[in-house]
């Protein structure tokens, strides 16, 4: 339940940044650009075309790589997170855009020495659909990459990375298929534009938290306290719990919590927990006080304060979904 509510709010709030940045572009963009040079090798109807794709990029980054913060009501979190998400979605964004175009000119160029794409607007309407598609995998490598850095975590950024391509190539699809269709129904394609980013961002948000999900390896869940059902992942080598802004599984409205109250670290396949400085008494795993450290196995109770935790191993879980063999009849 709680992986398919993290997919929900990763999936709602790209939505959102898609249909922002689709507003942003109409305020900032010109839409009657001309292919006439205006910087270096790029053509002002380039450029334009760049500006659109960062500004649909920032908005898109912006709000999925923050979603765990704002979550979390993590104000100084939200806006380390959502500078590197709208820094990098700038750039894939940007770069997303132009190199789609540029890949759906070339192939246009190439296919049409074979044949007359007038004649066949169905074939001409796929080249521009894969080369959207491969385009906006860049805004989505972005996106999946600026949170793994923002973390300062390798697993998140390898898995971000890898779901936000895949949900890049799909909401790419997606997109041109919207815009496509309203281009040859002879309807406004404004509207549709709007349609197919949001589309597109609730693609990369919801495929950049499955793959995570799905991959890493552990994470603990709230069995109660602040933020009851939620499952926080453990994707770097030192898990910081706590009150502090910065902390990496936030127990935020527990005064018995330490600001930094414990760290879970990862050494080889084994997780431990070490007690941070705060009373053994606030600090059990299994009702047993922890004053130093304590190695964790799947399915174990850690209580910080009030605040009860169950670490899960990934792997226990995948063996606890599969159906038992039937007993061999006799």
């Amino acid at each position: 339940m709680a992986l398919w509510s993290r997919i929900y709010y990763n999936a709602v709030f790209g939505g959102l940044g898609g249909l922002v940045g689709w507003m942003l572009f109409g305020v900032f963009g010109d839409r009657s650009a001309s292919g006439d040079t205006a910087f270096l090798f790029f053509s002002y109807q380039d450029l334009n075309s760049m500006l659109g794709g960062a500004l649909i990029g920032i908005a898109i980054g912006y709000l999925v790589v923050s979603v765990e913060a704002i979550r979390d009501l993590s104000t100084v979190r939200f806006a380390r997170l959502a500078s590197y998400g709208a820094l990098l979605s700038w750039f894939g964004g940007g770069l997303g855009m132009y190199f789609g175009d540029q890949l759906n000119y070339g192939l246009i160029y190439v296919v049409g020495k074979v044949a007359d794409l007038n004649n066949h607007p169905a074939l001409a309407a796929l080249i521009a659909i894969v080369a959207r598609s491969i385009g906006w995998s860049l805004l989505g490598i972005a996106i999946g990459a600026s949170e793994g850095i923002a973390a300062r975590s390798l697993g998140k950024f390898s898995y971000g990375t890898i779901g936000g391509l895949l949900g890049g190539f799909i909401g790419g699809f997606l997109f041109q298929i919207f815009y496509s269709a309203a281009s040859h129904e002879g309807t406004t394609s404004y509207f549709w534009s709007a349609v197919g980013l949001v589309i597109l961002g609730a693609c990369i948000g919801s495929l950049t938290a499955l793959v995570q999900a799905v991959f890493l390896p552990a994470n603990v869940k709230v069995l109660r306290g602040w933020q009851e059902g939620r499952e926080y992942p453990l994707d770097k080598p030192a898990n910081l719990l706590g009150r502090d802004e910065h902390a990496d599984i936030a127990l935020f409205r527990d005064m018995r919590v330490e600001k930094k109250h414990a760290y879970i670290k990862r050494h080889g396949k084994a997780y431990v927990l070490y007690n941070n400085g705060a009373p053994p008494g606030n600090t059990l795993v299994n009702d047993i006080p922890v004053a130093d450290s304590r190695e964790l196995n799947d399915g174990d109770r850690i209580q910080l304060g009030n605040i009860l935790l169950r670490f899960q191993l990934r792997a226990a879980i995948n063996r606890a979904k599969r159906p038992r063999p039937l007993p061999a009849a006799s």
